[in-house]
């Protein structure tokens, strides 16, 4: 629990949350062993306004951030176009393709493959 210091409080801040806020508040105050009213006076003190150099490197972060997400759209635009090509593949139609090319091409003599094949398979 914070320290209670020696002087008796008896000023008043009324603070308006709604109740999930009351909620959220409340469960850090628990999480901190602490009462909601150390809670919030100890986050009211501890709040400091950003300094220029702070404001400078969030600048900066949220930037590089900015970078970052887009880089990483143009990728799941390029996996999305990937998977598409690829749910289009027709395997029989190339394999059919290939063959054919194959078999049209003078440089292969398929007679000669055929019983080099033939005598691989027997050895």
């Amino acid at each position: 629990m914070a320290t209670q210091l020696p002087e008796t409080r008896s000023s008043r801040v009324v603070v308006l949350v709604s109740p999930e806020e009351k909620r959220r508040i409340a469960a850090n105050a628990e999480a901190a062993d602490m009462t909601m009213s150390d809670f919030m006076r100890t986050a009211a003190e501890r709040y400091t306004e950003p300094t220029d150099a702070e404001m400078t490197l969030m600048r900066d972060l949220l930037a590089q951030l900015e970078g970052a997400n887009a880089r990483t759209d143009a990728a799941f635009a390029q996996l999305d176009a990937a998977r598409t090509t690829a749910a289009q593949f027709d395997e029989d139609a190339y394999r059919a393709q290939v063959r054919e090319q194959l078999l049209a091409d003078p440089s292969i003599d398929w007679d000669a493959l055929s019983t080099a094949l033939s005598g691989w398979a027997r050895a």
